[in-house]
């Protein structure tokens, strides 16, 4: 399969809201160039949140996958993969871009490799100490390292676990996290963003559930402790954005609607939630975004996980990795309440996650390696006409 033409087609395959935010600033950067196009596709994962997602970012889809029913995840696995394969068959695209750790990013890793295709990894080489946790994203992450022919690491750490692994220097672009060049553009704009509905309390916590390793007794354990820490502490309200997994929707409804000091929304739009992050005294999370964004923001973070793939946030001291256990996660909170609100950090290149500028920079070098594959092509077609 080839371009169309010398113009490089980079489809950028998107399937949960995180993937679109740390995708965007890279379609940007890609459709302002005259040697590259950015062809945004909608996998099929989260349909609408995508669909929505990048509406808010002002970027149109060129490829939308059909919403599919809740499958196990290797039967989901399959489905992205077929579907992302025949879209870049379709579009004739030269090179496909997976972010992150999701289904959606292995199966275009998947896809890339069943087409011989180059693939990118955007936020590559992010590692825990153990090769399967947390499941499936750990080994997600270390399988889409092993078939990429571009990694881009967003920290000095990223790119030193892909060199432990093997990993080519030359293909290696240490870059800054994308997430940062949407939150710099935000927390840069002048304009007053709406607030959520908020409870009547002094302190503030934001919660946010939705990772596997934390599907049943996490999600109860932590619900659990949500209600024990209010009970301690009468001037703390809660703010929930429900994620849209029915898996994960139904049991945080179940323990947590009935509270006077807990609202429970839909899935909050980026700046609404990047203003409750910020407007609050503490957040509580198993996601791994909210890692990155908290120390710009000055919020401090309970990381509710056995174990976390973004090491730096822990040490700045922005946050607290805890075990998913009540008297841990309600002891750890109380202390992180009661204690001074750090000071948040710059968008400078001192930053662990980079200055905001990482879409500019994954854009060069993604133009950069189709003109470096051009020319072997050409020397090799020059090779084989002058035997």
């Amino acid at each position: 399969m080839s371009a169309r033409g010398s113009r490089q087609r980079v489809q950028l395959v998107a399937g949960t809201r995180p993937e679109c935010l740390k995708l965007a600033s890279v379609a940007r950067a890609l459709r302002a160039r005259d040697d590259a196009s950015a062809l945004l596709m909608n996998s099929g994962q989260h349909v609408e949140m995508v669909a929505r997602s990048f509406a808010q970012l002002g970027l149109g889809l060129d490829i939308i996958a059909p919403q599919y029913r809740a499958q196990s995840l290797s039967a989901t696995l399959r489905t992205l993969r077929a579907g992302i394969r025949d879209a870049a068959c379709s579009a004739q695209a030269s090179l496909l871009v997976a972010q992150g750790d999701t289904s959606t990013a292995y199966a275009t890793a998947l896809a890339a490799r069943d087409l011989g295709l180059p693939l990118a990894h955007v936020e590559a080489g992010l590692r825990t100490d153990h090769p399967l946790r947390p499941f499936p994203e750990e080994y997600f992450r270390r399988a889409i390292g092993k078939l990429a022919q571009l990694h881009f690491a967003p920290t000095a750490l990223a790119e030193r676990n892909l060199l432990a692994e093997g990993i080519d220097a030359a293909s290696i672009h240490r870059v800054g996290n994308t997430a940062i060049d949407v939150l710099r553009e935000v927390v840069s704009d002048p304009n007053a963003i709406a607030l959520p509905q908020l409870p009547p309390t002094r302190r503030l916590i934001a919660l946010t559930l939705h990772r596997r390793e934390n599907y049943g007794r996490g999600l109860d354990t932590v619900c659990a402790a949500v209600l024990q820490l209010l009970d301690a502490e009468p001037d703390v309200g809660v703010v929930c954005p429900v994620h849209p997994n029915p898996t994960v929707g139904a049991r945080i409804r179940r323990h947590l609607s009935n509270h006077p000091r807990i609202v429970l929304t839909e899935p909050l739009d980026y700046r609404p939630f990047i203003a409750l992050l910020a407007r609050a005294t503490l957040a509580i999370t198993d996601s791994g975004g909210i890692q990155e964004e908290a120390p710009y923001l000055g919020t401090p973070i309970l990381v509710a996980r056995e174990n976390t793939e973004r090491p730096e946030t822990l040490a700045l001291g922005f946050a607290s990795l805890v075990p998913v256990h009540v008297p841990e996660i309600v002891s750890a909170a109380r202390a992180l309440l009661d204690a001074p609100r750090p000071q948040a950090i710059a968008f400078d290149a001192n930053a662990p996650y980079g200055d905001g500028h990482a879409g500019t920079r994954i854009a060069e070098v993604l133009a950069s390696f189709q003109l470096r594959s051009d020319r072997m092509k050409a020397q090799a077609g020059s090779a084989l006409f002058a035997a």
